[in-house]
């Protein structure tokens, strides 16, 4: 790397912690988290810094539709504001109040979907700036309460849909997953999140400025829902799943449960012993930097868009100033490391035919005002993101399954990633674990 963005690099790291800076940023580098730190983090107690919930509706699409027919059958669904609704307003995560704001003049064809399977858009759901932000505090409007841990934060970037879903009014959700914006909001909720692997589900229409990374996909408070709304919006024939579990899954050695809290690793080996899998411990060279990784590229992806320009908060500056110090020779260089991640991961599930981890390291944080008013704690965001970008980096389908809550009540999840085209397999595994019965069974 160039002077200029080792540079960048140490002041990115000043701006963003308050101290050891050293540690915060070698935690980004791929450093794994030591679970005493972790348990630290999940320990943390929440501060009385929330109004009354807002409500996750950013705006109203529309009155349900009369004799609905199909399989959503005039069910509420609710869609991220990055998505296009004809005659509506997609502003990103931007402020209402940016003139810059698009007014889409046609759907999404994944909008187009729901409403030809008979499903009621209901209203677009507030998210975070850009997509940025696995919290989900990085808003400009109120940050929605997590209707499962109201003390404790919702997750992003699909912040209001996970939030719509889990308080019951919608019951089917549409997010978007850039390295994790799926998977961990529907991890935090207590709900099921899949995130489709790339070119599954036609984007047009859908506004993303990590458009490598990112794909849209479903989330549901049932394994069930989670699939219908797939279907729909992969264009599939909706049909009723049935559960399948695999006789073996593989576990990374470099992104094992270990990296996480204890509540989180107990959970993890509660669910793999009751379906009766065993566990094959395979190698995945490169998959302990697919944080570090996944954060430079969703930079530079971020510098190189329509919207880096358009980014309001300081968080949202630096990444797209990290983004632009890079020389070419340097971005060259992180886009081989992840086709070497692509082919080591795509070894890995040549021997198993999916791969089992934590959906986050930790359960979610307790909301503090520093946090709330955008601080940064690279170790926090560091656990954020241990485990969910290795699926955004390699294209590959994966799933988050809520398995258990901790002694505070907050929803723990267990996460599948799956070899290409694999999503049905991912749904059926996901129908198993919830049979079970331990989604919302203490650890």
């Amino acid at each position: 790397m160039p002077a200029a963005s080792a540079d960048l690099l140490a002041m990115m790291e000043r701006f963003l912690t308050r101290r050891r800076p050293g540690r915060a940023l070698a935690l980004l580098a791929g450093t794994s988290v030591p679970v005493i730190g972790v348990e630290r983090m999940a320990a943390r107690e929440p501060e009385a810094v929330l109004d009354p919930a807002p409500s996750p509706i950013l705006r109203m699409l529309g009155p349900r539709p009369t004799h609905p027919r199909g399989p959503l059958a005039g069910e509420p669904v609710v869609v991220k504001d990055a998505i296009d609704v004809a005659g509506a307003r997609t502003a990103v995560g931007l402020r209402e109040d940016d003139t810059d704001g698009v007014i889409a003049a046609r759907d999404a064809t994944v909008v187009s979907r729901i409403r030809a399977a008979g499903g009621w858009l209901l209203g677009k759901t507030t998210m975070t700036e850009l997509g940025m932000d696995g919290l989900g505090a990085l808003m400009h409007a109120p940050m929605p309460r997590n209707p499962r841990a109201p003390d404790y934060f919702p997750g992003g970037s699909s912040t209001g849909t996970a939030v719509a879903v889990a308080s019951g009014l919608a019951r089917y959700g549409v997010g978007s997953d850039g390295l994790g914006s799926v998977r961990i909001p529907a991890a935090f909720c207590g709900l099921v999140g899949l995130k489709p692997g790339r070119h599954r589900v036609p984007l047009d229409g859908y506004r993303s400025p990590v458009t490598t990374l990112d794909t849209c996909g479903p989330m549901a408070r049932t394994a069930a829902d989670c699939a219908r709304l797939w279907q729909v919006l992969a264009g599939e024939p909706v049909v009723e799943l049935t559960r399948e579990v695999p006789v073996r899954v593989g576990v990374v050695r470099q992104l094992g449960p270990g990296l996480a809290a204890r509540s989180i690793q107990r959970a993890f080996t509660r669910v793999l012993d009751a379906l009766a899998i065993v566990i094959e411990p395979v190698e995945v060279p490169g998959a302990e930097r697919a944080s570090f990784l996944g954060a430079m590229l969703g930079a530079i992806e971020l510098s190189r868009s329509a919207y880096a320009d358009r980014a309001l908060s300081p968080a949202g500056a630096m990444n797209v100033a990290l983004g632009r110090a890079f020389e070419p020779r340097d971005v060259a260089r992180l886009y081989d490391q992840r086709a070497a991640l692509v082919r080591a991961t795509e070894a890995a599930l040549a021997g198993v035919p999916i791969l089992a981890m934590p959906t986050t390291a930790i359960p979610p944080p307790a909301i503090t005002r520093a946090l709330l008013d955008g601080g940064q704690d690279l170790a926090l965001l560091r656990a954020l993101g241990a485990y969910t970008p290795l699926a955004n980096l390699t294209g590959l389908p994966a799933i988050a399954v809520p398995c258990g809550v901790d002694d505070r009540g907050r929803p723990l999840s267990i996460m599948f990633v799956g070899r290409a085209g694999s999503e049905t397999a991912l749904l059926r595994l996901a129908l198993a674990v919830e049979r079970t019965g331990l989604a919302t069974a203490a650890v």
